[in-house]
């Protein structure tokens, strides 16, 4: 009788590869490959049906898929941490408790 071993289950193969991306993003100093490897690591989760990890999530912006900087402007006010993009001046609110 021959044994196999157990394919990892595809979940965790992309949650591999989604952290692997966001890395890549990360570290790369041209803008076109950084808002691709983001844009790949969204349809990745999303293929899977899973959500992105909330540190992953928050380290782009939505609108351009540009990764947060230096120049990005950090805002607390009124139980909101206001996050502006450096690159397109969008606008990111996210609840925090004191």
């Amino acid at each position: 009788m021959v044994h196999r071993r157990k394919a990892p289950p595809p979940k965790d193969i992309a949650m591999e590869r989604i952290i692997r991306l966001s890395k890549l993003a990360r570290e790369t100093s041209d803008i076109r490959f950084s808002k691709r490897y983001m844009r790949l690591a969204e349809t990745i989760a999303k293929r899977v049906d899973m959500s992105l990890p909330v540190d992953i999530k928050r380290s782009f912006c939505k609108k351009c898929g540009q990764t947060y900087g230096k120049l990005t402007k950090v805002r607390i006010k009124r139980g909101l941490c206001i996050v502006t993009c450096e690159h397109c001046n969008d606008l990111r609110r996210i609840p925090y408790r004191n």
